[in-house]
């Protein structure tokens, strides 16, 4: 392989995935490489020796080159930048970058770089973010309001008493139906949420809302004797409120799935490792099989029955969603019967550490 610089320049130019052409100052493409023939659709030899750019570009990107080429050579501009193709209808999205050569011969260096997949791609974005929108808006309006009224009728034959004695009982399961319904579309929000807000980034103090969220847990189920341990001092970097939503939906799992113990028992544990703050919740619950462990973390997956503590099996995949979109991870180790461990990685932070700029 010949490796002089002139033979490297040229292999490099020939083989750039940007379209590349050198012109002379008169516009005449001297070096045309694949990759623009190809986005021409004209072979390379076709446009070489040619004033060839009202055979490529669209008529106001060819008269913005002639423009800059007839300027006197003081008064051009050290690149132009156009982007073409702006609309469906205007043809291919591309960006043309054309800039002077060192030297003083006056050759111009074109550069064609395609957009139309990072455009389509941009679109589908949007497109995804809008149907997004009007399902949390459906979820919201159309689903919530008919469950209300299902809960408020059958509320109001429960108090007026006009349901005999032998229908009570379905109408409890009528009410209770409902509130679960509810409860799987706020958490549907939820999970939609989570994917479309964007993340504060500020340190956060992980013990301190571990407390809070087992408080709330305490609060909730009175009922029940609970021993929680948390390891002081872990602070991450990332958004307060979705942090806290990642703890929650990880406490509640260990408290649903530790219903037939005395206790509901969970340990905290953090150390940080290379700017990532590692932490381990362990609970003492009723655990699972690992060969169902990449079920966990998705959506309606559950890999419980509703009798030991299964609930609409969105909690877990929230919590995967908040900690993928701080950066971050989770997963989990378990053997029935023996409790579960779930491992958290989240950005590391220190203590009264201001927020990053712009947020």
């Amino acid at each position: 392989m010949d490796t002089k610089p002139t033979s490297l320049y040229r292999l490099a130019f020939e083989s750039a995935d940007a379209g590349l052409a050198v012109l002379s100052p008169q516009g005449e493409w001297l070096l045309v490489n694949a990759a623009l023939a190809a986005l021409a659709g004209q072979p390379a030899a076709a446009l070489q020796g040619q004033r060839a750019h009202r055979q490529v570009f669209e008529p106001a990107v060819a008269d913005a080159i002639d423009a800059l080429l007839a300027a006197p050579a003081q008064a051009c501009a050290p690149r132009l930048v156009l982007e073409s193709g702006a609309d469906a209808a205007a043809g291919p999205a591309r960006r043309i970058v054309l800039s002077p050569l060192p030297g003083d011969g006056g050759a111009l260096l074109l550069r064609c770089d395609d957009l139309t997949a990072e455009r389509a791609h941009h679109l589908r974005e949007q497109d995804s973010a809008t149907l997004q929108e009007y399902l949390a808006h459906g979820l919201s309006h159309e689903l919530r309001a008919p469950l209300r009224s299902i809960a408020g009728f059958a509320a109001r034959l429960d108090e007026t008493g006009q349901v005999a004695a032998d229908g009570r009982p379905d109408l409890e399961r009528i009410r209770a139906a409902a509130a679960r319904a509810d409860q799987l579309v706020q958490a549907l929000l939820e999970f939609l949420r989570a994917s479309r807000q964007p993340m504060r980034q500020e340190p956060v103090d992980v013990s301190l809302l571990c407390e809070w969220v087992a408080a709330e847990l305490q609060d909730r189920d009175r009922g029940r004797a609970a021993r929680i341990e948390v390891a002081p001092g872990l602070w991450a970097r990332g958004d307060e409120h979705w942090i806290k939503v990642l703890l929650r939906e990880v406490f509640d799992n260990a408290w649903k799935f530790s219903a037939d113990r005395d206790e509901v028992r969970i340990t905290v544990e953090g150390a940080v490792s290379d700017g990532r703050l590692q932490l381990a919740v362990t609970d003492h619950g009723c655990g699972f099989d690992m060969r169902y462990a990449d079920k966990l973390f998705l959506p309606f997956q559950r890999l419980h029955g509703s009798n030991q503590g299964g609930g609409h099996g969105l909690g877990l995949a929230i919590a995967r969603r908040v900690a993928e979109c701080h950066g971050g991870s989770i997963r989990a180790e378990s053997r029935p019967g023996q409790g579960s461990t779930f491992f958290i990685e989240l950005p590391a932070a220190s203590p009264g550490a201001g927020a990053e700029p712009g947020q």
